[in-house]
């Protein structure tokens, strides 16, 4: 398993790549499987910044991508899973191993959103020899999410791999319970990097009045990723707005054990944010994984997470401009926090039934068993 991003157990913050790389890590080896998690050590050279080696969970090695085919041959690797095409210019003659592609994230559509890069439509035209590169090699086909499935049809199309093994599997996070903060304002938190694909939706003007009134304190946890190439003033604006208030405590960013464990302890997770067609088939890492640890989540309507949300009943849905009903919402359960009963209970639903990492990875691994089984 190729990670492009660091991975929890390296004492440093992680983002999605690094997440969804290590939770399909976790969930095949809770399967059976023997699974190898190689971190891109120019990734972890980008984020550490330690004077000795950062630490390294159990299973893991960090390495340039160029060493991943002569390690998959010489150790008789059966599959190489890749997290979209970053890499794959970089990885050789895999030998006997056959290669997965990770649809894990429309890069595309990202890119398509970051305007502000003078070099947007070279980077796209590479992008896009590279993913069609990475899917003509590729055996099988994973998507990160059933919304995303037509797109990555289309393109393993156009990659002449219309007739490759295709299956959804959502990210794996393991549950962790939740444990809120006895308080007696209501802690929100609003949490995720800026990039230019997620601008911040109605919850701004929202919250303020609520802090202002004393209903609600505000966990703050915004910041650039060490890649980012994001010209982040507009949202930065209104994050200092919020973060100089009184009721209000930005944190640093936090490694992924005591992310969750904040998490745990706050009672409404707010993820409200504007539309674009990137973020029509996103699956919002960020919200899934205040989910895991039990906290109901305030979400937009249309993403690949939405649906768990209003089908488990683990938080609110709203429309992304509507200040009124994302501030009467919170008040009322600022107001009475036994409303909030019932939404953690729908997200332990989510955390168990979906996003459990043998659960999330169960279509990978009849996947792999599939393959085996045609080649034996």
């Amino acid at each position: 398993m190729l990670a492009n991003d660091v991975v929890p157990g390296m004492g440093m913050p992680v983002a999605a790549p690094g997440l969804r790389a290590w939770g399909l890590a976790e969930g095949l080896r809770g399967l059976g499987h023997e699974v190898l998690l190689a971190v891109d050590a120019w990734a972890v050279g980008q984020a550490w910044r330690g004077a000795v080696p950062p630490p390294r969970p159990r299973g893991c090695v960090v390495l340039a991508p160029r060493q991943v085919s002569t390690l998959a041959r010489t150790r008789g690797f059966d599959r190489l899973v890749i997290t979209n095409s970053n890499h794959i210019d970089r990885i050789g003659d895999l030998g006997r191993c056959q290669l997965v592609y990770d649809f894990f994230a429309p890069k595309m559509l990202e890119l398509a959103e970051n305007v502000g890069r003078a070099d947007q439509e070279a980077a796209m035209a590479s992008l896009r020899e590279r993913k069609l590169q990475a899917l003509g090699r590729s055996s099988a086909i994973i998507v990160n999410g059933a919304k995303k499935l037509d797109y990555a049809r289309e393109w393993a199309q156009l990659a002449g791999r219309a007739e490759v093994p295709m299956a959804v599997v959502n990210p794996g996070l393991p549950p962790l319970a939740p444990d809120p903060a006895p308080t007696d304002r209501l802690q929100i938190i609003v949490s995720g990097y800026l990039q230019p694909w997620s601008r911040p939706g109605a919850w701004v003007e929202a919250v303020l009045p609520l802090m202002d009134a004393g209903l609600v304190d505000l966990h703050l946890i915004v910041g650039e990723h060490w890649a980012s190439r994001y010209d982040s003033a507009r949202a930065s604006d209104l994050i200092d707005r919020l973060a100089t208030h009184p009721r209000a405590v930005r944190h640093g960013l936090l490694d992924f054990e005591d992310f969750r464990r904040l998490l745990s302890r706050c009672h409404v997770n707010v993820d409200v944010f504007e539309r674009n067609p990137e973020r029509e088939l996103a699956m919002v890492t960020r919200s899934l994984v205040a989910l895991s640890a039990g906290l109901p989540t305030m979400h937009v309507d249309f993403t690949e997470v939405s649906p768990w949300i209003a089908e488990h009943d683990a938080g609110w849905l709203v429309p992304e401009g509507d200040v009124t009903s994302v501030r009467e919402i919170l008040r009322s359960v600022a107001v009475d926090r036994s409303l909030l009963d019932a939404k953690r209970a729908g997200a332990r639903s989510i955390a168990e039934n979906i996003t459990e990492p043998r659960v999330a990875a169960a279509p990978l691994d009849r996947l792999l068993r599939r393959g085996d089984e045609t080649s034996a």
